[in-house]
């Protein structure tokens, strides 16, 4: 989490890039300059209420200020570059996935490639928000709660992932899959 003085230089920088004084600012959060003008300059960490009230004047997410590492606005992440993440599978086993997305300031969405191969990987879990999953090539089968799917290339399944869920990939040689998770929360388009 950034430091009081990060948090007042993205504030400052994001209000210079919207054209808005510290007084315009002030008006449209119910707040004094002086104080925005305090936290701007690191003397003074904002409360959450009074970051959320500037977040608010300036039209961005609260989270963007307090992101670890300040995000683009838009994430392009080239085919080259995608990062590789291991999901943790069942029997100490995992399937190798790669990130399709690195984030934006308040991001709920994250998409994963899946690659299991020869029909021996799973994955067992659950998790806030929701869940789709895509078949681009082999088979999977996938059982939400009681319930059991089969999906073959094209198929999509779309479920809330607080319900205990398995991914089996059953295809003979590689299976692939588009894996998009939805954090819990508004998305803000």
């Amino acid at each position: 989490m950034p430091n009081a003085q990060e948090v007042g230089q993205r504030l400052k920088a994001v209000r210079k890039e919207r054209g808005m004084t510290l007084k315009q600012v002030a008006e449209s959060s119910g707040m004094s300059p002086t104080h925005i003008s305090e936290i701007e300059r690191g003397k003074t960490s904002p409360t959450v209420g009074a970051l959320r009230k500037i977040a608010g004047a300036l039209d961005k997410e609260t989270a963007y200020f307090v992101e670890d590492r300040p995000l683009p606005r838009v994430s392009v992440v080239k085919k080259e570059d995608r990062d590789v993440v291991l999901v943790e599978g069942a029997d100490e086993a995992f399937v190798t996935g790669k990130a399709l997305t690195s984030g934006i300031p308040a991001g709920r969405v994250r998409l994963l490639q899946l690659d299991g191969n020869d029909g021996n990987a799973t994955i067992n879990h659950r998790h806030d928000g929701e869940e789709a999953l895509i078949m681009l090539s082999g088979k999977a089968k996938v059982v939400v709660g009681e319930d059991e799917f089969t999906l073959d290339p094209g198929d999509c399944l779309h479920f809330a992932a607080g319900t205990e869920h398995t991914i089996s990939f059953t295809g003979d040689g590689r299976n692939r899959a588009l894996q998009v998770l939805v954090s819990p929360g508004s998305i803000r388009w």
